[in-house]
C-alpha cells in the first residue's frame, strides 16, 4: 500500500477515537459525513491526491474508530461496587492490581479489583431481626460484587504490598471527586477512563494471599534497594525514577515539581528517550556484529525494559518503534519512522482506545513526531555552530516547538529557561539511565554490587539534582501565560504543519514562527488585560474570591494547605496571573495561613498583603507575616471603614472588624462578604445598627453606622437571621458551603433572592455584564470536548 495512504488511514483512525468525545450518535454520524464531504471535494481541489475511495474508506474507518472507542468506553455494571457507595465503615475483599505508590499526603495508594463486599446492617433491620428473637451477635453480610476500586491506606499498612496479593480492607467507600472548580483536575473523570467509579479510604488491612505468579515486581525491587545502598535516599530513589520512571518508583513530590517546573518532568517519566537511548547504545557496542545479533540483543533490550518499567503508553510506544527499526535492520530495508509512529499510534489505541486521553501519551507522540520532522531542518539552519553544538539545540527545540501548544492548552504555563536546562542536563541523564540500568541488573544479581556500581553514579545525579535546583532558582523560572483555547491550538498545530510540509512555508519559516506565536499570545494577553471575572470557589466553608480586572488580580482568602495547592494555584495559573496584586486575609487561623504560605512558596508572587487586624492571631500566622514581610510584600491591617481602590470601576472596604464585614464595590454591583455568619456574630453585627445617643450631650454625632446593603450576600452557609436578611436586602446570595439548612433555602424563597451554594453548585462566576452562572452551569452547556 503507498505510504501516504497508510498514513492518512492511521490519521483517520486516530481522528475517530478524538471523535467519540462528541455525544452519542453524533460521534459517528460526524465521521462519517465528514469522510463523505471529504471524497466529494478533495480530490476536485487536489487532483495529484489520493483517489476518492480512499477518502470515503477514511470517513469509515474513523466511524469505526469512533464506535470501537464508545464501545471499549467502561461503564459500572448492575453489580458493581460503585452501586454502595457512599458507606462509612465496610470491609472489602479483592486483588491488589498495581503496585501501592506514594500520594501527596504521605499515604499509599493503588487500584484493586473486588470479588465481595461485607457491610453493616442498619440499626433498624437489626432491631427488627431481634424483636422477632434472630441472633444479631453477627450484623454483617457479605455480598459479592464486581469492580475496581482506588483505593489509599497508611503506609505503615501498605508496607511489603504488591500486585496480585488478595488482601481484605476495612474502610470507607466514597464517590470520586469531579471538577467543581475551573482548571480542578476532574479526578472522577480520570478514574472513569480506567474504570473505576469508586474510592475506598481504608483503616485496617489483613493479608488473604500472595500473588498466584512471579511477576517483575521483585525485579524492581531489587533493582531499586541497589539503588538505594549505593546513592542513599533521595538521590537512590531519583536514579531508580531516571531508569524506570516515577510511576514504578516514588521520589518526593518536590523533587517531582521541581523537574517539572523547569521543563524536566520527561526526564521522570520513562519514554522514548530511554529506549532510543538503549538501543543506542547497544547498537554502538554491537557495531561490528551482525544483523542477525543486532536484532537479538536489541529485542533482549526492550524485553528486558518492558518487564522492569512497565507497559505505559509512551515505553509502548517506543517498544512498538524500537521493534520496526530493528526489523528494518536485519531486512536492510529504510526506515519509514513517520509509518512506524503512526502505526504505532493505532496499534496502541486498539489496544487501549482511551490512551487518547493520557497527556503522556499525546506528549510522547508529539515530542517524537518533533524530533522525526524538525529535529534535523533545524540543524541545517544552525551551521553558524559547531555541529555536535547544533544536533544538541535542535532536539530540544524540536520537541519544544510541537509539544509547547498542548502545553499551553492544558496548563497555560512553560518554562522560559526549558531548551537551555535540557541541553545542560540531557548528557548527566543520558549517562545515569544506561549507568543506572547496569547498576540495577547487577543488583538483581547481587544488590551490594549493584550498589558499589550506583555509587559510581554520584556524580552524575548529583549533578541534575543541582542544575534542577538551580534552574528553579532562577528569576521568572515559571511563566503562567494562561490556557489557551481550543481553536488556537488548533490553528497553531495547522501553521506547524504547514511549516513542515508546504515548501513556501518552508522558506519563510520565520514568518510561520511569528504568526503561530501571534495565534497563541496575542488573543490569551488581551483577554487577561480587559476580562472583568469574579469567581467564588468551591472550598469547604471557607469564602475564597479570585477577581480578575485590567491585569489586576485580587484574592480573597486561600484556604488550607490542599484547597491552596489542588484548587487555588492551578486556577491562578490558567488563568495566566504571575503576581496577586491584592491578597485579603478574613480569618487569622492556623489552617488557613497554611494557604497563604503555600503560595508564597509557589511561583506566583504576592504583592500587597492585607488582613482585618485586632483579635489573638495564631503563631503560625504571625509567622506568615513575617515571612512576607522579610520577602518584601507590603503587608498592613484594613482600618474599619478604610477603601482599597483597586481600580476606578473597583473598591474594597472594610465594613465591620469583628465578625469581619466586606464591600466589594463595582460599577454595576454591591457585594457583601460576612466571613463570620453565626447567629452571636449577627447580632452583635445589627446591634452596631441601632441608633446611639450620647447620654451628656444629645446634639453631638453618632458615630457612623455599617452599611450593609448589598446587590449580592456572600457568606458561609450558616443560618441568616431574617432581621439580617432585611438589611443587607440582596437580590442574589452565595453561600460558600457544602450544604445549606432548609429553613434558609425556604427564606431566600419566600424572600424572591436567587440562592446559589457551592456544594451544589461548585464555583460561581461573576462577569461585568452581570451575570452570575455556576460552574455545573457551564459544564452543561459547554461543547462535550
Amino acid at each position: 500500500m503507498n505510504v501516504l495512504i497508510f498514513a492518512i488511514l492511521c490519521l483517520a483512525f486516530i481522528g475517530g477515537t478524538f471523535a467519540s468525545a462528541l455525544s452519542g450518535w453524533l460521534a459517528w454520524l460526524s465521521t462519517l459525513g465528514l469522510g463523505l464531504l471529504m471524497g466529494l471535494v478533495i480530490p476536485v481541489v487536489w487532483r495529484k491526491g489520493p483517489k476518492r475511495w480512499v477518502w470515503f474508506l477514511i470517513g469509515l474507518i474513523a466511524c469505526v474508530a469512533c464506535l470501537y472507542t464508545q464501545f471499549r468506553t467502561p461503564q459500572p455494571t448492575t453489580n458493581d461496587i460503585a452501586n454502595y457507595v457512599p458507606i462509612d465503615k465496610v470491609v472489602v475483599r479483592g486483588t491488589i492490581n498495581q503496585d501501592p505508590r506514594l500520594t501527596a499526603s504521605d499515604r499509599a495508594k493503588f487500584t484493586m479489583s473486588v470479588d465481595s463486599i461485607t457491610l453493616t446492617k442498619s440499626g433498624s433491620e437489626a432491631e427488627s431481626e431481634s424483636n422477632e428473637g434472630e441472633s444479631t451477635t453477627s450484623q454483617l453480610e457479605t455480598q459479592p460484587v464486581t469492580g475496581n476500586l482506588y483505593t489509599t491506606i497508611s503506609l505503615t499498612q501498605a508496607t511489603g504490598l504488591r500486585r496480585g496479593q488478595i488482601v481484605s480492607i476495612e474502610g470507607s467507600l466514597y464517590a470520586p471527586s469531579g471538577a467543581t472548580n475551573p482548571g480542578e483536575f476532574d479526578f472522577a473523570r480520570y478514574l472513569a477512563r480506567q474504570g473505576i467509579f469508586a474510592g475506598l479510604q481504608g483503616r485496617e488491612l489483613t493479608l488473604q494471599s500472595e500473588p498466584k505468579f512471579w511477576g517483575g515486581w521483585r525485579l524492581r525491587q531489587r533493582l531499586t534497594r541497589a539503588h538505594v545502598q549505593g546513592l542513599g535516599m533521595p538521590k537512590g530513589g531519583l536514579l531508580s525514577a531516571l531508569v524506570l520512571g516515577n510511576r514504578v518508583t516514588d521520589i518526593p513530590y518536590d523533587w517531582r515539581d521541581q523537574f517539572r517546573e523547569v521543563g524536566l518532568a520527561w526526564t521522570l517519566a520513562a519514554s522514548g528517550f530511554h529506549v532510543a537511548l538503549l538501543l543506542g547504545a547497544m547498537l554502538a557496542v554491537s557495531r561490528h556484529s551482525s544483523p542477525q545479533q543486532k536484532f537479538i540483543r536489541g529485542s533482549l533490550v526492550l524485553l528486558i525494559f518492558l518487564i522492569l518499567a512497565g507497559g505505559s503508553p509512551s515505553i509502548l510506544r517506543a517498544a512498538i518503534m524500537g521493534m520496526g527499526g530493528l526489523v528494518g535492520l536485519v531486512t536492510e530495508r529504510r526506515s519509514r519512522p513517520l509509518v512506524g509512529l503512526a502505526f504505532a499510534a493505532v496499534a496502541l489505541l486498539i489496544i487501549q482506545p482511551l490512551w487518547i486521553w493520557d497527556l503522556g501519551f499525546q506528549l510522547s507522540f508529539l515530542a517524537t513526531l518533533g524530533l522525526i520532522v524538525t529535529a534535523t531542518p533545524l540543524t541545517k539552519q544552525m551551521t553558524w555552530l559547531p555541529p555536535l553544538a547544533a544536533n544538541a539545540l535542535s532536539v530540544p527545540i524540536a520537541a519544544f516547538i510541537w509539544i509547547l501548544p498542548l502545553q499551553l492548552f492544558v496548563f497555560g504555563r512553560f518554562s522560559i529557561y526549558n531548551i537551555f536546562t535540557n541541553v545542560l542536563v540531557t548528557p548527566f541523564i543520558s549517562i545515569a539511565i544506561i549507568g543506572g540500568l547496569i547498576a540495577g541488573l547487577l543488583g538483581i544479581v547481587f544488590v551490594p554490587l549493584g550498589a558499589l556500581a550506583s555509587w559510581v553514579l554520584l556524580t552524575p545525579v548529583t549533578a541534575i539534582t543541582a542544575i534542577v535546583a538551580w534552574a528553579n532558582g532562577l528569576p521568572n523560572a515559571v511563566t503562567n501565560l494562561g490556557t489557551i483555547s481550543l481553536w488556537q491550538m488548533l490553528l497553531a498545530y495547522v501553521l506547524i504543519v504547514l511549516v513542515w510540509l508546504h515548501p513556501w512555508w518552508q522558506k519563510r519559516w520565520l514568518i510561520g514562527v511569528v504568526v503561530i506565536l501571534a495565534v497563541v499570545f496575542i488573543p490569551t494577553t488581551i483577554a487577561h488585560n480587559s476580562q472583568f471575572r469574579v469567581i467564588l470557589l468551591d472550598a469547604g466553608r471557607v469564602p475564597i474570591m479570585v477577581v480578575t480586572h485590567q491585569g489586576e488580580t485580587i484574592l480573597v482568602n486561600a484556604g488550607n494547605n490542599r484547597t491552596a495547592a489542588y484548587t487555588l494555584l492551578p486556577l491562578l495559573q490558567k488563568s495566566g496571573v504571575n503576581e496577586i496584586d491584592w491578597a485579603i486575609a478574613t480569618d487569622p487561623q492556623p489552617d488557613v495561613s497554611k494557604g497563604w504560605a503555600n503560595i508564597l512558596g509557589s511561583s506566583i508572587e504576592i504583592a500587597k498583603f492585607r488582613d482585618v487586624g485586632g483579635g489573638a492571631a495564631s503563631q503560625a500566622y504571625d509567622k506568615l507575616r513575617r515571612e512576607m514581610t522579610t520577602s518584601g510584600i507590603d503587608v498592613s491591617s484594613l482600618a474599619v471603614g478604610q477603601i482599597l481602590e483597586i481600580t476606578p470601576q473597583l473598591k474594597i472596604e472594610l465594613v465591620n472588624q469583628s465578625p469581619s464585614v466586606f464591600r466589594i464595590i463595582t460599577d454595576r454591583t454591591t457585594w457583601l462578604l460576612i466571613a463570620d455568619n453565626d447567629p452571636r456574630a449577627q447580632i452583635k453585627l445589627l446591634d452596631r445598627l441601632e441608633p446611639e445617643v450620647n447620654s451628656s450631650d444629645p446634639s453631638l454625632p453618632t458615630p457612623p453606622k455599617p452599611n450593609l446593603k448589598a446587590d449580592i450576600l456572600w457568606w458561609n452557609g450558616d443560618e441568616i437571621l431574617p432581621e439580617m436578611l432585611a438589611e443587607v436586602a440582596p437580590q442574589v446570595a452565595i453561600a460558600s458551603t457544602p450544604i445549606i439548612d432548609e429553613y434558609t433555602i425556604e427564606q431566600m424563597q419566600q424572600a424572591e433572592i436567587r440562592l446559589y451554594w457551592t456544594g451544589r453548585d461548585g464555583a460561581i462566576q461573576w462577569t461585568a455584564q452581570n451575570d452570575i452562572q455556576a460552574l455545573s452551569e457551564q459544564q452543561d452547556a459547554a461543547f462535550p470536548l
